[in-house]
């Protein structure tokens, strides 16, 4: 995955162990999209100083998360959110045909989804 998208989903995730400035100029740089230069002259700080903060913030951020394992964790509950959600938006498209002629077709669609949404429960809570 991109750094920035990558970056931006672990201060999200992790972002509030952070110290302030460290969040701040994380934030700053992957989310807002500002330069050094510019958030060096927002916090009248050295541009160094922001550089240093901002890898000091990444190195905390993959420490924690090589710890916690959370980012792999949400990308799995993302991927199956949305693997779910392309299911029921097929089963909302079937017609009223295909609700009396295969019932059971679509009740084992249900079932499978119930299926999937226990294990990302499970996946998430570490079961």
């Amino acid at each position: 995955m991109e750094k920035l998208a990558e970056m931006a989903i672990l201060l999200d995730i992790y972002g509030e162990l952070l110290t302030s400035k460290q969040r701040d100029m994380l934030d700053l740089y992957y989310n807002h999209d500002l330069s050094l230069t510019e958030i060096a002259e927002t916090h009248n700080i050295s541009r160094q100083g922001v550089h240093d903060l901002i890898k000091r913030g990444e190195q905390s951020l993959y420490k924690l998360d090589k710890k916690l394992n959370y980012y792999m964790k949400w990308s799995q509950l993302e991927e199956g959110i949305k693997s779910i959600n392309e299911t029921l938006e097929y089963i909302c498209k079937l017609s009223d045909d295909d609700f009396a002629e295969c019932p059971d077709r679509i009740r084992r669609m249900v079932l499978d989804i119930r299926q999937r949404l226990l294990k990302l429960g499970d996946t998430w809570i570490g079961r």
